[in-house]
């Protein structure tokens, strides 16, 4: 019985995302793709994938970094890279980083598939409703300007945020980023906060109560 993932496939190439559709849709898996560098690296980050297959030489991003930033940002994701000839000590370098595999174009039907088979089975983690940042926003703007709902949150943890309105969609990144006060994370993920809203952020940071 197939095992099947959710894949993101990323590359210039309407050929390549094409081809990487027809074969992993024909073998069972979920397949989304991006034909930017950029608009890969977000959908990766945001989404709900099990693996991203990503091209090294990509024109608006350096394929290592998108390695490098996924596997900071998204650890749990397998990453596979795809790669010319030319590019294969490339290859093998974000393999050093913490990619999965690599396939070398022109590449065979089996050889996709055979990259995917080797992963570890897919946790099927159930999809939740995107995170919507004005949700983030009022949390940070009540935890702020409610003295006791903030200190809760200093003392219990991410566990007084279900208690939120809405808060119960939140994933665990951002409850940890929230608790923790990771004030640059959010910033990146939902755009730049008030002076309100950082305010209980940076209170969390001065308490240092880990």
């Amino acid at each position: 019985m197939v095992q099947a993932h959710k894949i993101l496939v990323v590359d210039d190439e309407s050929v390549v995302t094409r081809a990487c559709q027809r074969i992993l849709v024909g073998a069972g898996h979920r397949v989304d793709f991006a034909v930017t560098g950029v608009e890969g690296l977000s959908q990766a980050v945001s989404g709900n994938f099990d693996v991203v297959m990503a091209d090294l030489r990509l024109p608006d991003l350096d394929g290592m970094e998108l390695v490098r930033t996924l596997r900071s940002r998204r650890p749990e994701v397998a990453i596979i890279v795809i790669t010319g000839y030319s590019s294969v000590p490339s290859a093998v370098e974000a393999l050093r980083l913490g990619a999965a595999d690599y396939v070398q174009k022109p590449f065979t039907p089996k050889r996709i598939r055979d990259a995917i088979d080797r992963l570890p089975a897919p946790c099927h983690r159930e999809e939740k409703p995107p995170v919507h940042a004005s949700l983030v926003r009022r949390i940070l703007r009540y935890a702020s300007s409610q003295q006791g709902f903030g200190q809760r949150l200093l003392t219990e943890g991410s566990s007084v945020l279900s208690e939120f309105p809405g808060g119960g969609v939140l994933n665990w990144e951002v409850k940890a980023a929230i608790t923790s006060g990771d004030i640059v994370r959010i910033e990146r993920r939902f755009g730049i906060l008030s002076t309100e809203q950082r305010d209980w952020l940076e209170r969390r940071l001065e308490a240092e109560i880990w």
